[in-house]
This record gives C-alpha cells, structure tokens and sequence, in this order.
C-alpha cells in the first residue's frame, strides 16, 4: 500500500509514517476505496466488450 500512495499520491514512506495514526487509517482505507473503484470501472469495461 505505502507503494501505491507513493505512485500515485508522490506521498514518500517517512512522510506517512510522520503522520498520526488516525490520518495514517484515513489514507489507507481511502487509497483501498480508489483500488475498488478501479477495479469495478475495469470489471465493467470488460463486461461492455462482450
């Protein structure tokens, strides 16, 4: 996960780990959310083509 916030959100590892716990929470359930939207828009996407 610390590598997708990295590709994604340029947050780097120290700076996370800065952070308090419950901001930390925040993120990672966040980033875990976008992931499963990803996910559904691609499973939609395959189930369009045919």
């Amino acid at each position: 996960m610390l590598h997708s916030l990295w590709v994604r959100h340029h947050l780097r590892p120290g700076e996370f780990w800065r952070l308090p716990r419950g901001e930390q929470m925040f993120l990672l359930a966040s980033l875990e959310l976008e992931i499963e939207a990803e996910a559904r828009a691609m499973k939609e996407m395959d189930h369009s083509r045919g």
